[in-house]
């Protein structure tokens, strides 16, 4: 999808949130409660962290200043008091983030990119402090809610915090993101929702280390780190096995076209638009994802075609997709795609019934986008004659809602 940028007002707003942040920690820090040398070293650590960033599968990046930013209200408290210190949280978080942003800026990052991560990751720090406050005094004066006491208020609060960030992190990237246009920030919105894994376990560490700070001192950097550690190999190796498993169904895919059995790059093409109708239908990104894939294997029934015998009996399009389907079905991970690809050829409807309920949207997406793909680069039909085909199919063999949203995925690309 691309990496966050900002567009609106540069080189106005990187400048603005600059002179905003050195403001913030000029006046925050007379009032803060903690030795300006641990802020500073406290800041150091989190400009620092910011430049490890950790690959998520939606595209967004997320660093480990999430992991000292978790840990900050949990440890710069008031005096004699569990509550952060929020004049020392405040300088941690300003100078962090203006330290972060300068750094990666003499690295020649892009200033967009940079303005965008920076404004993002001030914005859900915020978030969560405010929120771990509030909950965490609201606990402490309460006497009738069980976890109101120390050290399950902190918890409680810690849980409540984490989890408005995560879904504050997975909105603000929608938002920023650079994609192709027309993808809903919806989509986009679900799609960053589905690193909470990542950064939940980014937010965890940085609690654990808070918490165990008291107790342990130094030992709790080895207490928190060493998970953390595991999980992040963890995460690599889910990206590679990911990525793994898509390159070997799209190679497996193209085994008919290589065989001479169907129209080289037809799969490739298919499944591109395939994916960009079920975005433009609302669909989830688990579900865009099952379109992909089963729209890379619709025609991979036809390797049985070399076989002499089934040439001679003959064979029926709901054959071709029922041999296709037994085929994917052999990956377990793959049964549901197995039956998006088992009843791709069905019409959405047949003369004199309604629409079937049952057929699945992803199978009559791949049928229009095979179909339109078929009819432009097979039969050498213009785009907008190939949609034509599609339109006069829409009394019965194509969705007249997937036509539309096929027609708007043409035009958005400008092809029709």
């Amino acid at each position: 999808m691309g990496e966050p940028r900002f567009r609106i007002g540069l080189p106005f707003v990187p400048i603005a949130a600059g002179v905003g942040a050195v403001a913030l920690v000029v006046l925050l820090l007379p009032q803060a409660a903690v030795s300006p040398i641990v802020l500073a070293i406290w800041a150091l650590l989190f400009a620092e962290a910011g430049l490890v960033r950790v690959p998520a599968a939606s595209g967004n990046r997320l660093s480990l200043a999430f992991i000292i930013g978790a840990a900050m209200p949990i440890l710069l408290r008031a005096p004699d008091s569990f509550l952060p210190d929020a004049a020392s949280v405040g300088v941690v978080y300003a100078a962090g983030v203006f330290l972060l942003a300068i750094v990666r800026l003499l690295r020649h990052d892009d200033l967009s990119r940079v303005s965008a991560d920076g404004l993002r990751l001030g914005f859900g720090l915020a978030v969560y402090a405010t929120v771990y406050s509030l909950v965490l005094l609201s606990l402490e004066i309460s006497v009738e809610v069980p976890w109101s006491a120390d050290p399950w208020n902190r918890f409680a609060s810690f849980a409540v915090a984490a989890a408005l960030w995560v879904i504050t992190e997975a909105g603000l990237w929608a938002l920023m993101t650079e994609a192709r246009d027309g993808i809903s920030k919806r989509y986009l919105w679900l799609l960053g929702l589905g690193d909470w894994m990542v950064m939940l376990s980014l937010l965890a560490t940085g609690a654990l280390f808070g918490f165990a700070w008291d107790e342990m001192g130094m030992w709790a950097i080895l207490v928190a780190g060493l998970p953390y550690a595991f999980a992040h190999v963890a995460f690599f190796r889910y990206l590679e096995a990911r990525s793994t498993y898509g390159q070997t169904i799209r190679a497996l895919s193209r085994i008919p076209e290589v065989a001479g059995l169907s129209l080289d790059g037809h799969s490739d093409r298919t499944a591109g638009l395939a994916v960009e109708t079920a975005q433009e239908l609302g669909m989830t990104p688990r579900e865009v994802d099952e379109v992909r894939y089963a729209a890379l294997m619709h025609d991979i029934g036809r390797i049985t075609l070399n076989e002499p015998n089934i040439l001679r009996r003959g064979f029926t399009d709901e054959d071709l997709a029922r041999w296709g389907a037994e085929i994917v079905a052999e990956a377990p991970y793959l049964r549901k795609v197995a039956g998006l690809v088992r009843r791709q050829h069905e019409p959405y409807r047949r003369p004199g019934e309604e629409r079937d309920p049952s057929l699945p949207m992803a199978s009559k997406i791949i049928k229009a986008a095979s179909a339109y793909d078929q009819a432009s680069m097979e039969l050498g039909f213009s785009s907008l004659e190939a949609l034509e085909v599609l339109h006069r199919g829409a009394a019965y063999d194509f969705d007249p809602n997937v036509v539309r949203a096929v027609r708007k995925v043409l035009t958005r690309r400008g092809v029709v």
